[in-house]
């Protein structure tokens, strides 16, 4: 399944400004598990990604484990060696895994893929790992992984997104996923962004994630909160939170949240 091809909202859509991306520390990873990585995925001639995106492996990340450090976590996207698709068509194979720290060997994976179009473009900075304390249940700590697009989108959009999380838990020898949204979002609230004379606004939301104290089915609530505010540099207008039940299978929520917009200005 194409964790990012979904139906889009009835809007022209773009992408955020990457800004954000700058307070992000870096997440490399080691050449020596990367190098196992591809030979267990049946796969050959590995570097790591160094943003020419002309390589097989397109992007990368690799964290150590919290609880255990013997463990880390990886999240990769990567094309065969003979895939000459140009950016932003490429179907990429995406893995989320837990691995040994020392010799790369699978522990726990997941395996997807990515399917670029106008939308979504992969680089070398589009994955990122989140850590944090997700602690969902006794026993049950999932981790998180953020997917950032560099396409450039539509030219003349009425709202936008970017950085897709996706939190996995594990299930055996496999990581699932049970929660999906995107971080950043963008509205318009007045006029319309390409005409000068139509007293453009708009409202964006930036969304931070914690656990609530209550329990659904084992697992504890989510807790979304959208910061609000005008744009990027500007101060924080409301914020708006939600809270998301796990429904024995997954968080039902929208990839694209809506709980903290405001109607539309005519």
């Amino acid at each position: 399944m194409d964790r990012l091809r979904s139906t889009l909202p009835a809007l022209a859509l773009c992408l955020l400004p990457l800004a954000h991306a700058d307070t992000r520390q870096p997440q490399p990873c080691d050449a020596a598990v990367l190098d196992s990585l591809a030979t267990q995925l049946g796969q050959r001639g590995w570097t790591p990604p160094d943003g020419r995106g002309d390589g097989p492996l397109l992007a990368a990340a690799c964290k150590p484990w919290p609880d255990d450090p013997a463990l880390s976590v990886v999240t990769l996207a990567y094309r065969d060696a003979e895939d000459a698709t140009p950016a932003g068509e490429r179907s990429l194979n995406w893995l989320v895994a837990k691995v040994d720290t020392q010799s790369g060997q699978l522990r726990e994976r997941h395996d997807d893929y990515l399917g670029e179009d106008a939308a979504l473009e992969i680089d070398a900075g589009s994955l990122w790992l989140d850590t944090a304390r997700y602690h969902l249940a006794p026993g049950v700590r999932a981790f998180g992984v953020v997917v950032r697009s560099v396409a450039r989108g539509a030219s003349c959009p009425d709202a936008g997104f970017n950085d897709l999380l996706t939190l996995v838990v594990p299930q055996g020898p496999r990581l699932r996923p049970v929660f999906a949204t995107y971080l950043h979002s963008w509205t318009t609230v007045k006029g319309t962004s390409c005409v000068m004379d139509s007293d453009f606004q708009s409202e964006r939301a930036d969304l931070t994630l914690g656990l609530g104290p209550k329990h659904a089915h084992g697992y504890a609530d989510l807790m979304l909160t959208a910061h609000v505010s005008a744009g990027r540099q500007e101060p924080v207008l409301r914020k708006v939170s939600t809270t998301v039940r796990y429904d024995g299978k997954h968080y039902p929520f929208d990839q694209f949240p809506t709980f903290w917009m405001t109607e539309p200005q005519p």
